[in-house]
């Protein structure tokens, strides 16, 4: 099975950064091949239109993420929450999918991972609640990281995300 884990974190070192490896450890010792692709340090190009307002879709990033995401059995989205909302970084990919119907639109999984200085999550859990229900994807769980300030103050997070990952 092929875990494919998109990482819009703008912090190389952050708590997204740290409990989304032990997510991915857990899925690697599951037997999962896990590839990760940042979009948070390395963001994609925000979507624009050219002069007769055709949508911009051509850039060797884009191609590679999307290719990923159609070969991928399932899907992690990992994500800081800003004011109750995924990152900037983030929801450029998910503007992006809009167009990616065809490729997406297969039997997946989709997961969550998203961390916040508050535990209010119900905006950002929504959001994905509809991207997965839009392409028919199975959910597949969440870590909902809540009053984490920074790598150092994770808690029990870690753990719970390397026993999901394992659980996959």
């Amino acid at each position: 099975m092929s875990m494919l884990i998109i990482n819009g974190s703008p912090r190389k070192n952050g708590a997204v950064r740290a409990i989304t490896d032990q997510f991915s450890t857990g899925a690697q010792e599951a037997g999962q091949e896990v590839t990760q692709f940042d979009v948070g340090v390395n963001p994609l190009p925000m979507l624009s239109v050219d002069q007769e307002n055709n949508f911009q879709l051509t850039d060797q990033r884009l191609d590679q993420l999307k290719q990923a995401m159609s070969l991928a059995d399932t899907i992690v989205f990992t994500t800081p929450l800003y004011l109750f909302g995924m990152s900037a970084q983030m929801k450029t990919v998910v503007d992006y999918m809009q167009f990616w119907d065809h490729e997406l639109r297969q039997e997946k999984t989709g997961v969550l991972i998203a961390v916040s200085t508050t535990d209010n999550f119900d905006h950002v859990k929504s959001e994905f609640k509809e991207i997965f229900d839009e392409f028919g994807w199975r959910f597949g769980g969440q870590v909902l990281a809540g009053k984490v300030t920074g790598p150092d103050h994770l808690r029990f997070y870690p753990q719970v995300a390397y026993e999901l990952g394992k659980s996959l």
